[in-house]
């Protein structure tokens, strides 16, 4: 037995003769080298060699041929602006990794990209954000201070979000992004804006809408967020009839006149009793009136009337509908004495309340629809502030709601103006009981505040006709997932106008001239639109802000209304900013026709719309009502819609600062001790992306991480495994075909071919988890735990120009460039790491120029298609005869004892019923990885019996230890003598 120093000795005398694995790539990716070297070199220089190759093979072209190769050619993925406030989180990661993948998923396919990122830069949290840092007089600021530093902190934003951006290896010119505040951009919402005023489709109407009391202006429904636990003061009001109906309907029913009637009505918001009109029932109800001390009019049967009393109340009769319309009632809350109606309304039902509903049109939505429709008032005695005109109230009232020390009335939706109503209400023996309801209610989704609705003078776009076109041109949309469709579809179903009008400066204004003295007479058209534009063109939008003067309105004005120019002035309103980011479609109609010179534009705009699911509320509306609005044709700007979810912490929390469980992109890209998430770089954080189902919220945190940490080292050993076996060939680095190769190497590429067959499908479907997941399980079950292990023995010891040894690098190269674009979307900076470090010899002609390099990048290279068998009978063979005895060898091996691997092993074959053993003898050595092989003619007593080829071979297949010696250069158990090269290496020595 040779001792174990003189064994060391032996080894390391033929090291050198070894041809090991040889590379530079590092087992671990280099930040600094990521973001100076990787990131710009498979990102930024990448997409601007493409598109500018686009850009110089459309220049060459007519109209009808540039079209054409633009449709067939060109994929363009539009960006929603993410908001120019505050700093990115893993959300802002996801959504823009996500549009990546798709992106670098279709230059592989041989696509041309454009991808134009932008940012939206209007509206107030902007404008709030830039105040914060003023003192008290940031009330007193004039719209053109607050313009400035609204624009001064958007701009700082979006240099601070493009930095981080860059960081995350998003192929795209940062240098070539839109902004909302931009002239340009700007000036093409306006047209937008003018074409739909052209249409008669904007409107001004004094009717309800969201108000956020907090931030003083109207809200759009996208702007709330509803609070589930809210608790109003709802009351139960009795509203007298007038004499006049009381008496018909005591003598209709022969009732006593000792007793009044009144109709009991239930609110949970007690302080619009000030605004009551009217009050609504639904005729298909039933009715009646009943006696509890006095008499009530209340739902029939349905409704508990042990609410108000402990003892059973008396029904007295019913009442039809007919009847009720008859009768009319008064509200002595406002000392008023005028008669009011009962009306009609469908939007009445049994499920909540008395069967009667306080109807205050210039407080709700049915309410506005009722009272348009009838006639009433559309009455809203609240301010901007959320607060009473005390100036509409009679004169005690206004004692009574003024706000203790001050000398306004208090908030309609505080406590204190509840009480006070309540008092009221008690004061005027209008109220019967109280009590506190839990229900959802709308919020201010920026200041958190509960929203009120109020009538106010707002401008609207007019949906009646557009969202008919628009429903009809999601017929033509794919949706990913598809239950994104009927999400899209019921939000638009259910609109009917949208309140385009904000009370705020910073934005786009609403090119309105109004009458100084009545500034509800409003002037504005077509013509005047297109004359404002042509200035702002010329002065900047910032000149609307600024003081009106009677010689500058002029300017603003057309010729033939100069005479009258001192009369009007500009109007302060701008545009609701979800028009901003809806206009958004204007910049491909720009680049189309303004960079590619094209007078037709083609239809969709664009390929992909990828933002979160809150945004068919949001942009993915906006952006399609505001194209059907202005071209009236069911032409959607989007082929695709495809929405995410949003970020989870671990417990499945929605992440929230006020919290404390953010995970911001940073903390996952260098680390975060405090949250246990370890330095994943960007592509981990890609990774953790992708290995995420996007379409359901995605829940990240320390456990997933680690498991992203150990993906990310088993996938960059496997490219350095690669590539320090690629380094070294004396047969000038040539692949060879797939005829020439081992059984071994073309299963191994099927099972690759397999697995881009499969990788494809899902990359079609966006299903980026699950090609990661068929990476992951080729990597550790066909390549690490078999094809690696298998060949590692004829890479190292083999000759370096020995065709086993070319035969497993063509499989190598096959197997690189295949993970190259499999995974070239998701990791990008470490695929391009990897191809770096591979000889150029592999891929292309050692006399290219250094100039072509980036053409020759990882990420431009066609998807790699792996040689493939010409018919399944080669597959079918190798997994019939030659993995059949692996299977079996191994079961056979883990019965040995006295061995610890294969190489310790000899294996005899007895071939007992065939013409010809169906496998190669060296090649079945090689896969089995034992130190001696022989095939024998003679059974095997104590072997294991086996039926190959479809049962026309028999074998007896035997395991045992080796009776030959190691050899001290290879470690197989197959040298004829102690301490003597096998036939092999010594061949390979000499």
């Amino acid at each position: 037995m040779v001792s174990p120093s003189l064994r060391l000795v032996s080894q390391h005398t033929y090291q050198k003769t070894l041809c090991l694995p040889k590379t530079k790539f590092p087992n671990r990716s280099n930040l600094q080298k990521t973001v100076d070297v990787l990131i710009p070199q498979s990102s930024q220089k990448l997409y601007n060699h493409q598109f500018h190759e686009f850009l110089r093979r459309a220049a060459t072209l007519d109209q009808p041929e540039r079209l054409k190769f633009v449709k067939e050619n060109l994929f363009v993925l539009h960006d929603g602006p993410p908001y120019a406030n505050g700093d990115l989180h893993l959300g802002h990661a996801l959504n823009k990794i996500l549009k990546d993948f798709i992106n670098r998923f279709q230059l592989l396919q041989g696509k041309y990209v454009y991808y134009r990122t932008g940012w939206d830069c209007h509206g107030l949290p902007i404008e709030l954000k830039a105040l914060q840092k003023l003192t008290a007089d940031a009330d007193k600021l004039s719209p053109t201070k607050v313009r400035f530093l609204a624009a001064e902190h958007a701009r700082k934003t979006i240099k601070n979000q493009r930095n981080q951006f860059e960081k995350f290896a998003i192929a795209t010119n940062w240098d070539d992004h839109y902004e909302t505040m931009q002239k340009p951009f700007e000036l093409r919402q306006l047209d937008n804006l003018k074409k739909m005023i052209n249409r008669g489709l904007i409107k001004r109407q004094n009717k309800p809408v969201y108000w956020g009391t907090e931030t003083k202006t109207a809200l759009a429904e996208s702007e709330l967020e509803y609070k589930e636990d809210h608790i109003s003061t709802s009351a139960y009001v009795r509203l007298p009839l007038i004499s006049e109906s009381v008496s018909f309907l005591q003598k209709q029913f022969s009732l006593s006149s000792e007793k009044g009637i009144d109709v009991v009505i239930w609110t949970t918001t007690p302080w619009t009793m000030f605004a009551n009109q009217a009050i609504c029932f639904n005729q298909n109800l039933e009715y009646g009136i009943y006696e509890f001390g006095d008499r009530y009019i209340l739902l029939q049967s349905e409704f508990d009337t042990k609410k108000f009393e402990d003892e059973k109340a008396l029904l007295i009769t019913s009442l039809t509908g007919d009847q009720l319309a008859t009768l009319k009632y008064r509200n002595p809350i406002m000392n008023e004495i005028d008669e009011k109606p009962f009306i009609h309304g469908d939007h009445v039902s049994k499920a909540a309340g008395t069967g009667f509903v306080h109807t205050a049109p210039g407080h709700g939505f049915d309410d506005y629809a009722i009272g348009i429709k009838h006639g009433l008032e559309i009455f809203s005695p609240v301010d901007n502030e959320g607060r009473y005109k005390l100036d509409v109230f009679p004169a005690g009232l206004q004692d009574i709601l003024k706000e203790p020390g001050k000398n306004y009335g208090g908030k309609v939706m505080s406590e204190h103006i509840t009480d006070k109503v309540i008092e009221l209400l008690g004061l005027n023996k209008m109220l019967l009981k109280t009590e506190k309801y839990l229900h959802s209610y709308p919020y201010d989704w920026r200041s958190k505040k509960p929203v009120v609705i109020r009538a106010t003078p707002q401008w609207f776009a007019d949906l009646t006709d557009v969202k008919s076109l628009a429903i009809d041109s999601l017929k033509k949309v794919r949706f990913f997932p598809d239950r994104g469709h009927i999400r899209l579809a019921s939000f638009i179903k259910s609109r009917n106008e949208w309140c385009i009008s904000r009370q705020r400066s910073w934005g786009v204004p609403i090119p309105a001239f109004h009458k100084r003295d009545n500034s509800e007479e409003v002037l504005m058209n077509e013509a005047t639109v297109n004359h404002v534009i042509s200035v702002i063109e010329r002065k900047g939008i910032d000149a609307w802000f600024k003081e009106d003067e009677g010689e500058d309105m002029k300017e603003w004005m057309l010729p033939e209304y100069h005479d009258v120019a001192h009369l009007y002035c500009r109007g302060k309103d701008t545009v609701d900013v979800w028009f901003d980011s809806g206009s958004t479609w204007k910049e491909l109609e720009a680049f189309y026709s303004d960079q590619l010179g094209l007078e037709e534009i083609p239809f969709p705009l664009a390929d992909v719309y990828l933002e979160g699911s809150d945004q068919h509320r949001g942009w993915f509306q906006s952006s399609l009502l505001t194209k059907i609005a202005t071209k009236n044709a069911p032409e959607a700007p989007y082929r695709t819609l495809i929405t995410h979810g949003f970020t989870l912490d671990e417990n499945g929390i929605k992440m929230s600062k006020s919290i404390g469980n953010t995970v911001l992109p940073e903390s996952v890209i260098k680390g975060d001790e405090k949250h246990g998430i370890p330095a994943l770089g960007v592509d981990g954080l890609r990774l953790l992306i992708a290995q995420a189902d996007f379409t359901t919220d995605v829940a990240i945190g320390s456990t997933v991480t680690q498991r992203v940490a150990d993906a990310l080292k088993k996938l960059r050993l496997t490219f350095k495994f690669l590539l320090g076996n690629l380094q070294q060939s004396k047969s000038g680095y040539k692949l060879l075909e797939f005829e020439n190769l081992r059984p071994l190497d073309q299963y191994t590429l099927e099972k690759l071919r397999e697995l881009n067959t499969e990788a494809l499908n899902h990359y079609e479907l966006f299903n980026f988890s699950k090609v990661l997941n068929a990476v992951m399980y080729h990597m550790n079950n066909h390549l690490s735990a078999f094809y690696f292990d298998i060949i590692k023995d004829s890479l190292y010891a083999d000759a370096i120009g020995g065709l086993k040894r070319q035969q497993v690098q063509t499989t190598l190269f096959h197997i690189l460039d295949t993970y190259r674009s499999i995974l070239g979307p998701i990791i990008p900076v470490m695929v391009q790491e990897a191809w770096n470090y591979l000889p150029q010899e592999w891929y292309k002609d050692s006399s290219a120029s250094s100039e072509s390099d980036i053409a020759h990048s990882p990420l431009l290279r066609p998807w790699a298609i792996p040689p493939t068998v010409k018919s399944d009978f080669q597959i079918h063979h190798f997994e019939q005869n030659e993995l059949k005895i692996l299977q079996a060898f191994n079961k056979e091996f883990r019965k040995q004892d006295s061995v610890t691997k294969p190489a310790q092993t000899q294996v005899k074959i007895a071939v007992l019923k065939s013409d010809a053993f169906p496998v190669s003898a060296d090649s079945l050595a090689d896969l089995l990885q034992v130190g001696r092989l022989q095939i024998l003619d003679a059974p095997q007593p104590d072997g294991v019996r086996l039926s190959l080829s479809n049962g026309k071979t028999e074998i007896d297949l035997l395991v045992e230890p080796s009776e030959l010696h190691e050899c001290p250069r290879c470690w197989k158990y197959n040298s004829q003598s102690p301490n003597a090269l096998c036939e092999r290496c010594d061949a390979v020595v000499t």
